[in-house]
């Protein structure tokens, strides 16, 4: 039988290794603070299509996972951003920004993982694909760009009074990242934390003290695509 394993291998292993550059700390919906990347490069982009293609089995994609990102932490349990926070949370974000720029991270493999919690801190299989080719530099098409440009823009000074509803949307707390779940997911695991993510996890404690958990550096990720099916048992991953 073709595992599911299999089939993602013939579709990453032969690409070029790539890469993808930060752009900016971003608060996604239910408070999320996230590293948010400029844009998928376009070897990532021809991965997640040609899995979507190949494996009709899976779940449509997660809108989410549309636009590349790694969640660094959660909301605690039963705590909810004022439009003060958000405030905070914007100029803290706006002060961090500039210790991305020019922050580059080089992707030679990604990870089929399945795991036992959405933050990825419990695993249970991983099985690593390299990527075969020598080093591809293009930059993501203009058409993404504009789409992750539009995402950001959500969390703009002069748009926080509309997209405070959607900060405050119940859900996506620390237990909903940290409870037992099963699923699987394509990903690239950040080998190195870079020094603006200590810089910024310290300045939210500083400024929103016990509003935030955050996640362990050795979980810390970039979903390429969620594997979400009835397919996971055919994965065949190794045990790490």
């Amino acid at each position: 039988m073709t595992t599911v394993k299999h089939i993602i291998s013939e579709i990453v292993h032969p690409r070029q290794k790539t890469r993808v550059e930060a752009g900016q700390f971003f608060i996604s919906w239910n408070g999320v603070p996230t590293l948010a990347y400029r844009g998928f490069s376009p070897v990532l982009l021809d991965i997640k299509k040609e899995i979507t293609t190949r494996l009709p089995c899976l779940k449509k994609e997660n809108s989410g996972s549309k636009w590349p990102k790694t969640t660094l932490g959660a909301l605690r349990d039963e705590r909810t951003l004022s439009m003060d926070d958000l405030f905070t949370l914007r100029d803290i974000c706006d002060s961090m920004n500039p210790l991305l720029q020019n922050l580059t991270f080089k992707i030679d493999k990604l990870d089929i993982v399945i795991f036992y919690c959405r933050s990825l801190e419990q695993r249970l299989l991983t099985a690593p694909i390299p990527l075969a080719g020598q080093e591809d530099t293009t930059p993501p098409p203009w058409e993404h760009l504009d789409k992750v440009s539009a995402t950001m823009k959500q969390f703009a000074r002069d748009c926080l009074s509309d997209y405070l509803p959607v900060i405050q949307k119940p859900g996506n707390r620390e237990s909903h990242y940290r409870d037992p779940f099963i699923e699987a997911t394509l990903i690239y695991d950040l080998e190195d934390i870079p020094e603006a993510v200590t810089k910024f996890r310290e300045k939210v404690d500083q400024e929103l003290p016990g509003m935030y958990c955050w996640f362990d550096d050795k979980s810390l990720h970039m979903t390429v695509r969620a594997l979400a099916g009835s397919f996971q048992s055919t994965i065949g991953a190794q045990r790490t």
